[in-house]
């Protein structure tokens, strides 16, 4: 059990929620804005980079208590933690392998926002690599099974609440990895792998009740992923 919690400090998540959030749409629909004060490549190259290295340092400093809570949860409890996430982790690889493949036979190859992400990996190298497979992760599961699943579950736990809470929390996941720019059921339909993923990793969250387990197999799905 975790001594501290994300939601314990209300003020904060609010904020970088809203930062977060408004932030990415912000850099979805003022791409434009964007390119009229910055350097095309120079924009691509660094903009995730700062984006959510600057969001993994505000994290790291503000829930410091609860990762460190987590690290000795994790460490009291590592056979079974370590065995869910292996679990877990071969489940989302066989549920976003499998949609994907139900997908292309469909016609419907990658979402937009996969597209970019593999484009930028392949023309910047290591700083997107590194934001990909380490930064990214870690942020985005602070915000959506840290911050968004803890508001949603509740302290109670209730179990018809986290069923509602993980749902909830991987279709908004999903849903925010959509461009809203080239909006298009398509695209929408395209994250379905991103979705599993989400239903995944919350489920894993809700399982452990500790946020280190979520953000390892995110981290190594992403690794797998721009890798392969």
């Amino acid at each position: 059990m975790n001594e501290y919690t994300f939601t314990d400090n209300k003020k904060s998540c609010i904020i970088l929620a809203v930062l977060f959030w408004g932030l990415l749409q912000f850099f979805e629909f003022g791409a434009g804005l964007l390119l009229k004060l910055f350097p095309r490549d120079l924009l691509i190259e660094y903009i995730d980079p700062v984006f959510y290295g600057t969001f993994f340092l505000v994290a790291v400093i503000v829930f410091r208590k609860v990762f460190w809570s987590a690290i000795k949860d994790f460490i009291r409890n590592i056979e079974s933690y370590a065995k869910w996430s292996a679990i877990l982790f071969f489940v989302t690889l066989v549920l976003m392998v499998a949609s994907a493949i139900i997908l292309d036979s469909f016609g419907i190859g990658e979402s937009s926002n996969q597209e970019a992400i593999d484009s930028a990996l392949k023309q910047y190298g290591v700083l997107q690599l590194i934001t990909v497979c380490l930064i990214g992760p870690v942020v985005e599961e602070v915000m959506y099974r840290g911050i968004l699943f803890g508001a949603l579950q509740g302290k109670e736990k209730r179990l018809a609440r986290s069923m509602a809470a993980i749902l909830i929390t991987a279709l908004v996941f999903a849903f925010m990895h959509c461009s809203f720019v080239n909006f298009s059921v398509q695209d929408m339909l395209a994250n379905i792998p991103i979705l599993m993923l989400g239903l995944t990793l919350t489920t894993l969250r809700w399982k452990t009740d500790n946020i280190l387990c979520p953000i390892i197999v995110h981290v190594l799905v992403n690794t797998i992923g721009s890798l392969g």
